[in-house]
Parts: C-alpha cells; sequence; structure tokens
C-alpha cells in the first residue's frame, strides 16, 4: 500500500509540476521580457521533480513539458529554448564532477553555445529557410555575437541560480510540501 501510495503521489507531482511549467512557458509568450526566463523557470521544475521523484521521472515530465510545449507555445523560440536547454538541471551534476573548476566552467559554456548553435540553426533551417546567411550579413553578425555574450552570461547565471534554488528547495520549501502532505 505504502508503494503505490508514494508511485501516485510522484506521478501527481510530476503532472502539477509539468502542467504548471507549460503555464510558464505560455506566460513567456504573453510577457516579452520572460521569453527566456520562462523556459529556465520550468527547467527548475524539472530539478524539482528530480529531487523528489528521482532521473526516470524528471526526465518523463521534461520530455512530455517539451513536447506540449511545442504543440501548444505560440512561440517556437521559448519552446525551442525549452527543448534543447530544459534537461540542463539533468545533466548539471555531471558537469559539477569535472576538476578543475576552470574546466568545469569551460565545458559548460562549451555545452552551452553548441547547443545554442545547433538551435538556431535547426530554427532557422526550419522556418526561414535561406534567411539565416542574409541575417548574419553586415551588422547581423555583431548583434549575433552580443547576443550569444550576453547568452552565455545569463547561462552562467542560471547555473548559479539553480545551485541556490535546490539549496532553497532542500531547506526550506520540501520540509513544508512534505508537511503539508503529510509525507515523511
Amino acid at each position: 500500500m505504502r508503494s503505490s501510495n508514494t508511485k501516485s503521489w510522484q506521478i501527481a507531482l510530476c503532472g502539477v509540476l509539468g502542467a504548471l511549467a507549460l503555464a510558464v512557458m505560455q506566460l513567456g509568450v504573453v510577457i516579452p521580457v520572460a521569453m527566456y526566463i520562462a523556459p529556465a523557470i520550468a527547467s527548475a521544475m524539472v530539478m524539482v521533480v528530480c529531487v523528489e521523484c528521482g532521473r526516470r521521472m524528471a526526465w518523463t515530465q521534461y520530455a512530455a513539458v517539451a513536447l506540449l510545449s511545442l504543440l501548444f507555445v505560440a512561440d517556437r523560440e521559448i519552446a525551442f529554448v525549452y527543448l534543447f536547454l530544459g534537461y540542463y538541471p539533468l545533466i548539471k551534476p555531471y558537469f559539477e564532477k569535472l576538476r578543475p573548476r576552470l574546466l568545469q566552467g569551460a565545458a559548460k559554456l562549451l555545452y552551452f553555445n553548441l547547443t545554442i548553435l545547433v538551435m538556431y540553426l535547426l530554427l532557422y533551417s526550419l522556418f526561414f529557410p535561406g534567411q539565416l546567411a542574409a541575417g548574419l550579413a553586415g551588422l547581423g553578425l555583431a548583434l549575433a555575437a552580443g547576443t550569444l555574450l550576453i547568452g552565455n552570461i545569463a547561462f552562467l547565471l542560471l547555473d548559479r541560480a539553480l545551485v541556490n534554488l535546490l539549496r532553497l528547495y532542500r531547506y526550506v520549501w520540501q520540509p513544508r510540501l512534505h508537511r503539508m502532505l503529510g509525507r515523511r
């Protein structure tokens, strides 16, 4: 009885956090400044599922939200950002094992830059075929480089924020959630 209760609790938590992540992704369409913040918040929910339910359930929740955002989120760029970067909290522990820290940071930035490059190449080839070269000509290349630099800074801030959010969840929110739900 206890194991089925635990399993149903995990499935319910994954469903609720998945729906909340999808709602946050929709808010990214409505609030322009939240375009890149929404996928980051949605990926933080994957981190919570990973802590409470394990990696397998977290990967399942990520895949479900990624698929549903591709289907229902009006802005394809937001959906693609989540599709390509939403699983970062699940692979972050593997980066954390790298030593020295400089190598760790370089590996994270390399991962981010390659992922963003592949994402935008795919986006442009699917939705704007033939416009990539025209968009990068002249001032477009400098603008793209500046945007990528800002993206790298934002990614490093997200990386640090995930550490702090996990700490906040474990010490403040998790005990309250478990007490409220009569768990543990």
